[in-house]
């Protein structure tokens, strides 16, 4: 019997595969184990290593731009942005960095209409506007932007202004800031002609709590969501009005068990609406609390599980209602999914220092 022909369109289409790339610490000063972007081709229950990206000190907090076919990533401790062209197997070639004219940048965004990303410079409580020029790379700054704000009351930890997240919200319309260092969520508007951020308000949150990221869960329609309280091992539930910008507190709940007499602070947060749960990373507890998302956005009391090493210092779900783990000390990359019991923990991968994960979906 003859084989039938493939179909015309199937003889040279594409196979979609999914990348995750890692950003790993590589330092003396952080006591890192980490050499580059580690770049891996995601199968289900494993993943396959195919590259090691030299991407200078600290190759941090990651932001995949799938449009551009372009990752950009900060420097922890430094005061520069990389970027890089994603080739069709999965490889970055560097297109060249920028400085962020502040210190210690921990994280970046991508504006709406993907013109624009916004770099937050921790150390120096700055945030730091780039152009993306033609070719996907990133350009020289159009606009530095310092926070205004006292610090908070721990000596340590709160210095000044410390943001360590940008993140849009539903609409677009706004860019929110968590500044751990001043216990502030900052509403700002970028301009989207000129590069521009204009400062709009500050909701405060407890002294010495350290806003340190939020994340979204509703819809344009019905905003609000859930953010992490990094000193006080806290979540936060809260409600945002899209038309002026405002974001109102509310429930306030431990992230960790009342039992627990240990150091800890929280760290990543992460809502995976196909379980209808908000996680929240606990480094010293070395755990991951699971939090029930309940209709009106409040969440119902935590179940807590191991991640499977130590410091989750980063969390991300991958689609699928699962959740993918940096574990930062133990070098390991896990997969935890929640459950009616014990969420199920898959160990992924091993490699040094990872403290953050960005997918791309598909060949770029």
């Amino acid at each position: 019997m003859e084989t039938p022909p493939l179909p015309e369109h199937a003889e040279s289409r594409p196979v979609a595969r999914t990348w995750a790339y890692v950003g790993c610490r590589t330092s003396s000063e952080r006591r890192a184990r980490g050499r580059a972007v580690e770049v891996y081709e995601v199968q289900r229950d494993a993943w396959r290593h195919r590259f090691s990206v030299p991407a200078g000190i600290n190759p941090s907090y990651l932001l995949v731009a799938p449009a551009a076919g372009t990752l950009h990533c900060v420097h922890g401790d430094e005061t520069q942005v990389s970027s890089f062209r994603i080739q069709p197997d999965g490889d970055l070639r560097h297109l060249g960095e920028q400085p962020t004219h502040g210190r210690n940048p921990v994280h970046l965004a991508s504006s709406p209409d993907g013109r624009w990303v916004i770099v937050a410079n921790y150390a120096s409580g700055s945030l730091t506007v780039h152009p993306v020029g033609e070719s996907g790379a990133l350009e020289r700054a159009s606009q530095v932007l310092e926070l205004p704000g006292d610090p908070g009351p721990h000596r340590l930890q709160q210095k000044g202004s410390h943001p360590h997240q940008v993140v849009f919200d539903p609409s677009g319309r706004w860019l929110l800031v968590p500044d751990k260092g001043a216990d502030r969520v900052h509403t700002l508007r970028l301009d989207a002609q000129a590069g521009r951020l204009q400062w709009v308000a500050a909701t405060r949150l407890p002294e010495g709590s350290g806003p340190r990221h939020l994340v979204f869960g509703g819809t344009v329609a019905g905003a609000g969501g859930w953010m992490v309280l990094e000193l006080s091992s806290q979540v936060v539930s809260f409600g945002f009005e899209l038309r002026t910008g405002n974001l109102t507190a509310r429930q306030r709940m431990s992230s960790v068990p009342d039992s627990f007499v240990g150091d800890n602070t929280a760290a990543g947060i992460a809502y995976l609406p196909e379980a209808g749960r908000v996680a929240v990373s606990n480094r010293g507890h070395g755990s991951i609390a699971w939090f029930r998302a309940l209709p009106d956005g409040s969440l119902a009391p935590p179940q807590w599980t191991s991640t499977g090493g130590r410091v989750p210092r980063f969390i991300t779900p991958n689609g699928h209602g699962e959740l993918l783990v940096a574990n930062e000390d133990a070098d390991r990359i896990e997969r935890l999914k929640p459950g009616a019991g014990a969420p199920q923990c898959l160990h992924l991968a091993d490699t040094g220092s990872p403290v953050c994960i960005a997918l791309l979906q598909g060949t770029p």
